[in-house]
């Protein structure tokens, strides 16, 4: 056997060459013979692919055999239907060889046996209509078959013609094997692949692996071959289709599950990809829709009673999400959908931080390198400035950018993380990276002032917060921006002369706003307050505007005064670990 280093180049150079064929040669089933070349590659030199005379789906291969093997008596084109297996050709095959019973050799009973077997394993959607008959001798073929049924690999085929090939490698059409088997089945696809490289069993089964892989683009490739020569087969069907749904190509799979739809409409698969691809698309009314008729069919379906409440959750009905929970927790508390979803609840509906918390560190437990609970964690500790896990937001994040550099969600937790621990020198780093997109949020282009002040470099933080306001003068985050770099250079008078030309607006949180930050250049207490109520007349949930006066009065040691405002700021931000040690703090001072 080859070592995995030769092995693995040899797949890749075969998927390549597949790559090459697919996007620009002639279409898959050609009228027209192709020339060889001088100097031919394996699979150019293994298989002719006209169109078959009976059905322009069929491949009729080389009727030349190079090498005697099991089957060498049985007609070629027989062979090669089988060879090709998709439904269709299998069927052809079958009808090619019908004779009396006592006509059939030893062989051509094996080989019926075996085109049964990859249409129930393959394709058991489709309908077996020809019989099959006792086989008396061993052989490779129906023991690789059996292996397969028992759920182990066969590695004493011998590879000696496609079928003794490919026939282990049915395997992934029922199970996820280990590493060391998907490293075989590599082995004996690409070996396949050149022996016939435009079989729709092949290349379904290529399709297959490169998805259990992850490979999504590369099985893409080999399913849509599959695709095109399996006469509509529900099985490639519907395994086409979801892998374009993994790769965005949501119109695409949902043509050809409307072509399935319309000799099938309740076929219980394709119910179920149609409610997954209108979720992605962000039609949850169509999604439920989908789930409901899926749950009328199998309404003990864990899978789509969770899938249900994440629907339900995307449209805000919490209430119904929950009792679906509770109802899905009575028979798994443990998976990482349900742990996430329960885990969304708790912080945005319940508003409950610590069960969020306790829900998301049983994740990190679980699934310890699992990217979403990572994020999830990431902002639970954004949103609360305390560890979750032991870590903070920053360096939770700094686990998800370890494999995704550019992750725009990771990086935003991390410049939280690092901007509330006033890490700044790494901060900008990821700032500069954030707000040099095109589409940088308004927050994150605040943030990038703030490091920037805090950094000495004020004049990127005019230049930058100018722009920002510029562009979008209503935005309140703008407006912040704006005024936070502008004032830094300017004496209290200039300052409160701009915040006086801006407060013309008419939108009570940009006012609320400018009457926060000119309390900061007030000359007196008693001004500075008299902002501070004209902002919380504006906007009474202002949270920085009732800090400082929580601030301002625990400074006078007016302490119940001081609570009094700071209770609303827990109030408005119950998430806020830092704010809630603040008032516990201030409780016990006044007890």
């Amino acid at each position: 056997m080859k070592n995995n280093f030769t092995v693995l180049k040899t797949f890749k150079t075969t998927f390549l060459i597949f790559l090459t064929v697919t996007l620009l040669s002639e279409p898959v089933f050609s009228a027209s013979k192709k020339k060889k070349a001088k100097n031919a590659s394996p699979v150019e030199e293994a298989v002719e692919a006209p169109s078959s005379e009976s059905t322009g789906k069929l491949i009729k291969l080389n009727t030349t055999t190079k090498k005697k093997t099991y089957f060498y008596k049985i007609d070629p084109v027989i062979l090669q239907y089988v060879e090709n297996g998709s439904p269709e050709s299998i069927r052809q095959a079958m009808t090619l060889i019908r004779k009396n019973e006592s006509e059939y050799t030893e062989n051509e009973k094996v080989l019926i046996q075996v085109a049964t077997d990859i249409m129930k394993l393959a394709y058991p959607s489709e309908k077996i209509t020809w019989n099959t008959y006792e086989i008396t001798e061993p052989n490779t073929y129906t023991g690789a078959i059996n292996s397969v049924k028992n759920g182990v690999y066969d590695t004493s085929t011998g590879n000696v013609d496609v079928l003794s090939t490919i026939l282990p490698n049915l395997l992934l059409l029922h199970a996820k094997p280990s590493e060391d088997i998907l490293t075989l089945c590599e082995a004996s696809i690409n070996e396949a692949l050149v022996y016939s490289p435009e079989s729709v069993l092949v290349n379904y089964i290529a399709g297959v692996y490169f998805d259990q892989k992850g490979m999504y683009s590369a099985s893409e490739i080999f399913l849509h071959k599959a695709y095109e020569g399996c006469g509509g087969n529900q099985e490639i069907s519907l395994e086409y289709a979801r892998i374009l749904n993994l790769n965005n190509k949501l119109e695409d799979a949902e043509k050809i599950l409307l072509a399935l739809s319309e000799s099938d409409p309740d076929n219980l698969q394709m119910l179920k990809q149609k409610a997954y691809i209108a979720y992605d698309k962000g039609d949850y009314s169509q999604a439920e829709e989908y789930v409901a008729r899926v749950l009328q069919q199998t309404p003990n379906n864990l899978e789509f009673v969770l899938f249900r409440a994440k629907i339900l959750i995307a449209k805000n009905d919490y209430i119904h999400a929950v009792s679906l929970l509770d109802m899905y927790s009575r028979q798994d508390d443990t998976s990482l959908e349900y742990l996430l979803l329960r885990t969304k609840v708790q912080l945005e509906w319940s508003k409950k931080t610590s069960a969020a918390t306790e829900t998301i560190e049983k994740a990190l437990t679980l699934y310890t390198a699992n990217e979403e609970a990572l994020l999830l964690a990431a902002r639970i500790s954004a949103q609360t400035d305390a560890p979750v896990a032991g870590k903070y937001s920053d360096e939770l994040a700094a686990m998800v950018l370890q494999s995704d550099p550019n992750n725009a969600e990771a990086l935003r937790y991390s410049l939280d993380g690092l901007v509330q621990r006033q890490n700044w020198n790494e901060a900008y780093a990821i700032s500069s990276k954030l707000s040099a997109s095109s589409d940088c949020p308004p927050e994150v282009m605040l943030s990038h002032v703030i490091v920037c002040l805090n950094l000495g470099k004020t004049q990127e933080a005019i230049d930058r917060s100018t722009e920002m306001y510029k562009n979008a003068p209503e935005d309140e985050l703008a407006l912040q921006a704006y005024i936070i770099a502008s004032t830094e250079v300017m004496s209290n008078a200039e300052a409160i002369k701009l915040i006086d030309s801006l407060l013309t607006t008419n939108s009570p949180k940009l006012k609320s706003y400018l009457y926060y930050r000119r309390s900061f250049f007030e000359n007196s207490e008693e001004t500075a307050l008299a902002d501070l109520r004209s902002s919380l007349t504006s906007n009474p949930r202002n949270s920085d505007s009732l800090f400082r006066m929580y601030e301002i009065y625990f400074q006078k040691q007016e302490y119940r005064k001081a609570q009094y405002y700071l209770r609303q700021v827990v109030s408005i931000n119950p998430n806020d670990n830092s704010v809630r040690k603040l008032n516990e703090a201030l409780t016990q001072l006044i007890q």
